[in-house]
């Protein structure tokens, strides 16, 4: 019984030092198929000074467009609020300002100069159905800017029309993407409109 036992412990340890040969020699085979090929080297190498260029240069436009940027010399605060006035007008005259056919021929390059050509092609259009009475107000506000070319800028605008014998509330807010150092939108998106029900809602200033 004894001899048994102790034939059986050595198979089992005979067994266990094959498994583990044949566990080390796979890891071998394993690594040496998994090593990379001087030309993949040569690559990933390639890749990696590519990637850590496009890094530099991505790093560099994001200091150059930053208005924290001292070799700018850009000064936020005045560009914010050239920025605002301009938009301000432009959303004053096109909402409430155009009172006449004759308004809407003589004032669109004016508006487009302000706002660009595509918000000027849109919303300065001539419709004898719909007369302007007067714009109520507009709010402009910058987002923390980051990029002087691309800031971003939400506008609220409120005026009226002629209804019936009376007058109707309307407003309508954008959301603009602004280059701060040409003072042109870059494009512009419609965000609201509301008519009149909605004003009661809401709040109406009149």
């Amino acid at each position: 019984m004894e001899f048994n036992k102790t034939k059986k412990e050595n198979n089992n340890e005979k067994a266990f030092r094959l498994t583990l040969w044949v566990l080390s020699i796979l890891s071998v085979i394993f690594a040496l198929v998994n090593i990379p090929k001087q030309g993949n080297i040569s690559e990933i190498r390639q890749e990696t000074r590519n990637t850590a260029k496009q890094i530099k240069v991505a790093r560099q436009q994001a200091q150059n467009n930053s208005p924290l940027f001292a070799a700018n010399n850009f000064n936020l605060t005045d560009q914010e609020k050239t920025a605002t006035d301009r938009l301000s007008q432009g959303l004053q005259t096109t909402f409430g300002g155009l009172k006449t056919e004759n308004d809407f021929k003589t004032q669109k390059s004016k508006i487009q100069s302000l706002m660009g050509k595509k918000f000027a092609n849109f919303f300065v259009v001539y419709n004898p159905e719909t007369s302007y009475l007067n714009n109520n107000e507009v709010h402009v506000y910058f987002n923390n800017v980051k990029d002087i070319h691309h800031a971003k800028v939400f506008a609220y605008t409120q005026y009226e029309v002629k209804k019936g014998t009376g007058s109707e509330p309307l407003s309508i807010a954008f959301n603009f993407d602004y280059d701060l150092t040409t003072q042109k939108v870059n494009s512009y998106k419609l965000v609201t409109f509301s008519t009149s029900d909605v004003l009661k809602n809401e709040g109406s200033n009149q």
